[in-house]
């Protein structure tokens, strides 16, 4: 079947999953790099294979953007999780068992991006939950094992709520297909409840507000599990709330899922002012880098690019910015941002990548974020005129200002002190990375061309 190719990503970390039970001196590593190498190719290979909207797929441009997304950030996580690990002292469990687990979190957030049904998106979203847990607690001391459970509860709690959603849609249109609900468009108010529990229960997962408290897992969890998190945990939850207001022709699932987003965006941004943890300060900037997501994708139009492009130039710069946060944890051995200083005398590599990770995800031009941020921001005037633009404006200023002060106090402040760094090879996967996430400005005629027929504003 011509379509079977938008399954190698998901069989390809499969396979690197049951591989890894096979015991060997680094042979999970090996294949873990292998398998996360072979499922880059092959997502990349399908960029050009044609749509694909009925039957058991349900692949067109969108899907195809977070396909991205995920195979890159998940070759860049495994790549530098082979170095991080060493500094964990007391694991949870054995690195065989932790490559097994990010095989599996991988492979479901493909299933779940490729799926037609609303039902088998929710079970893909679903099966993140329990391996992602594990990875939080992969440290295996009483705080990260506390944030776990934490992480499990709220999370549950919200897909609980989602799970009440396909049973209103089901009931309302018969139908859980994608493809069908988007020929028939149903507007009865069992729909309409069951679009807007969807909206609340997968923002859970993605931390949108009211649901947002989890994202201060990202504070405990080791740095690739947060750097996997933020840059496709995240935006994977809001594809399935982008495809809820996609099938939606009722104007209050829109008008909801705007308010939604822009109230995210206002409190991410205030309570990145009061953090002194550097961990979830970055984890609070990807809550306001979802709402703004959500934002374009309820304006439509070139909100739903804007969105596209933020969500992989996003994935790219937060997984590096967490990446380099790992270097910093192994050797100043604290969270806490009044208890590094020194960075760029100290760690002169990590906190040159640092400082350009912060600009990016807080939406400094050249980065791609920018950009998007600009497309969102141009749909928004369209659609609504300035005074809701310039609202937003006022708290993307004020979460920008909270985190580059923060890191530049990091990085700037303080007389040298301790052991300079010592060159790590890993340090070199966050950079280029922020790279990638640079050069996502290139890809923007093809995120056009992708997108056009996936949203009318």
């Amino acid at each position: 079947m011509q379509y079977s190719t938008y399954l190698l990503p998901l069989a390809i970390s499969l396979c690197g999953a049951l591989l890894c039970i096979i015991r060997g001196a680094y042979f999970e590593k090996i294949v873990s790099i292998v398998a996360a190498s072979g499922v880059l190719i092959a997502t990349v290979s399908n960029l050009w294979k044609a749509d694909n909207i009925s039957g058991f797929f349900y692949v067109d441009g969108l899907s195809k953007i977070l396909m991205l997304t995920i195979a890159l950030i998940y070759l860049t996580t495994v790549l530098y999780s082979t170095a991080y690990l060493k500094h964990i002292k007391n694991p949870l469990f054995q690195s065989r068992l932790y490559y097994i687990l990010l095989n599996i979190f991988a492979a479901a957030m493909f299933f779940s991006v490729i799926a037609d049904n609303l039902g088998l998106i929710w079970v893909g979203i679903e099966a993140t939950t329990v391996t992602s847990a594990l990875l939080v607690a992969t440290e295996n001391d009483q705080v990260t094992i506390e944030s776990a459970w934490r992480y499990v509860i709220i999370v549950s709690t919200g897909l609980v709520i989602s799970l009440i959603s396909t049973t209103f849609i089901f009931g309302a249109s018969g139908t859980l297909s994608l493809h069908v609900l988007l020929q028939h468009h149903p507007t009865n108010r069992v729909f309409l409840i069951g679009l807007l529990l969807g909206l609340i229960g997968f923002g859970t997962k993605a931390g949108i507000f009211p649901m947002h408290t989890w994202p201060d897992v990202h504070g405990k969890a080791p740095s690739p599990v947060s750097a996997i998190f933020s840059g496709v945990l995240l935006p994977v939850a809001l594809y399935a709330m982008a495809r809820l207001i996609q099938v939606s022709a009722l104007p209050a699932v829109r008008i909801f899922s705007l308010v939604l987003g822009i109230l995210t965006v206002i409190v991410a941004a205030l309570m990145m002012t009061v953090q002194t943890n550097y961990k979830r300060m970055f984890a609070y900037s990807s809550m306001e880098n979802m709402g703004m997501i959500l934002v374009g994708f309820a304006l439509g139009g070139s909100g739903v690019i804007g969105a596209a492009i933020v969500i992989l130039a996003h994935g790219l710069a937060k997984s590096g910015v967490f990446f380099l946060t790992g270097d910093v944890l192994s050797t100043y051995h604290s969270t806490d941002i009044a208890d590094i200083h020194s960075l760029f005398k100290r760690m002169p590599r990590s906190a040159f990548g640092l400082f350009l990770g912060s600009m990016a995800v807080t939406g400094a031009p050249p980065f791609a974020i920018f950009a998007g941020e600009l497309f969102i921001l141009a749909q928004l005037i369209q659609s609504y005129g300035w005074l809701l633009a310039v609202v937003l404006i006022l708290f993307l200023a004020i979460a920008f200002i909270a985190v580059n002060y923060r890191t530049g106090k990091m990085i700037f402040t303080g007389t040298h002190g301790g052991i300079a760094e010592q060159h790590r090879w890993e340090t070199w996967i966050p950079l280029i990375n922020l790279s990638l996430s640079v050069l996502v400005l290139f890809m923007i005629p093809y995120f056009e061309q992708l997108l056009k027929p996936f949203f009318k504003p």
